[in-house]
């Protein structure tokens, strides 16, 4: 898929299709700033200095894409989440080995269970999760059966927040719609499995929760 190189501060700023004349702007430049888009018109929105907007959702609403990826044993996760205050970015990573056996699948399962925590901890009343990934949707409907160990935590998760009064629905995205949301999770999960976070979340805490819930 081709993509769109937009350098915001660097030697030469501008739009380029090639990483490599794109990299020597950048490259040793200080304070750098650039991005890659799947689109020119993003990438010229992004020099412009626009940005994707949050959705205007009703009260106590909670609007989030996620998405996962994988490199060298590593998952990373990424979440884009509007809430009543504002937009948020949030991107953290996992080795744990067990975990890296499912690739980018578990990426994108601890974003899930990330933004659920989350929409908890607010007193969401309702969560819109928007993925690429279709599996999500499946399990959490119980179309699919969840087996592995992550996947079985995750429908735990859902049907916790269900019974919390949290209704969530899923908004599946096609692949290379180039989604402004779900193509800036992306950036983020990739930025992610290079062992990148901004935030300190362990998954484990919210698997201590539900146990709790599910021993009483």
């Amino acid at each position: 898929m081709r993509k769109y190189y937009a350098v915001k501060r660097g030697r030469m700023p501008g739009v380029y299709e090639d990483w490599e004349i794109a990299k020597q702007q950048v490259e040793g430049y200080p304070n750098a700033e650039y991005r890659s888009f799947a689109s020119k018109e993003d990438a010229l929105a992004y020099l412009k200095g626009e940005t994707w907007r949050c959705p205007k959702t009703p009260e106590r609403t909670i609007f989030a894409c996620v998405d996962g990826s994988y490199r060298n044993g590593v998952c990373g996760s990424a979440i884009v989440l509007c809430d009543d205050e504002d937009l948020h970015e949030f991107y953290f990573w996992t080795d744990e080995p067990d975990l890296a056996t499912m690739r980018n699948v578990a990426g994108e399962v601890l974003a899930v269970l990330f933004t659920i925590d989350y929409a908890l901890q607010k007193g969401a009343k309702h969560l819109i999760i928007r993925h690429d990934f279709e599996n999500l949707h499946r399990w959490a409907s119980g179309e699919y059966s969840a087996k592995a160990f992550l996947t079985t935590i995750y429908v735990r998760a859902v049907k916790f927040a269900q019974k919390k009064g949290v209704r969530i629905d899923f908004e599946k995205i096609e692949a290379h719609s180039k989604d402004p949301c779900n193509e800036r999770a992306d950036e983020l999960a990739k930025l992610a499995v290079s062992k990148n976070s901004n935030i300190d979340w362990n998954w484990e805490d919210l698997n201590d929760v539900l146990r709790s819930a599910e021993n009483r």
